[in-house]
């Protein structure tokens, strides 16, 4: 009996791991130091899918804001499908969304989010701070 539950346990570990990995196969997770020797190293496409307000304040060097489905879309539209696209939020929660939308909806290959988002980031990295006064279209 006790050799059933530890093969049924098993099984679906296995089961759950499986989906898991099946959800997330479209993109990868970064840490803050692979992420940054990629988007220094590499050709990259960096994007911010914060809120205006956050992005605004502060936001890795060099990231475009995509603030909704409907920029993020409108940004992406002229790449290839092959471009590397680097997409981090606060935490990681809206990035894997954007992420998703990326990969599945739009097709694109390469696409890496930052795990843990800025709140990772910043543990190690610098901010662009400079200020920005008004939101006009994408950055």
């Amino acid at each position: 009996m006790k050799k059933y539950f530890i093969l049924l346990a098993i099984f679906f570990n296995m089961i759950i791991a499986f989906a898991q990995n099946q959800e997330n196969s479209c993109f990868v997770h970064l840490d803050s130091d692979e992420f940054y020797l990629n988007i220094n190293t590499r050709e990259a496409f960096l994007i911010d899918v914060r809120l205006f307000k956050e992005f605004r304040k502060n936001r890795i060097e060099g990231a475009m804001l995509a603030s909704n489905k409907e920029s993020l879309i409108s940004l992406c539209a002229h790449l290839d499908k092959n471009t590397p696209i680097y997409i981090y939020c606060d935490e990681s929660d809206r990035s894997v969304s954007a992420a998703k939308i990326l990969c599945s909806e739009l097709g694109f290959k390469k696409v890496y989010n930052l795990h843990g988002g800025l709140n990772e980031w910043v543990k190690k990295y610098p901010l662009d701070r400079s200020r920005i006064k008004k939101e006009s279209g994408n950055y």
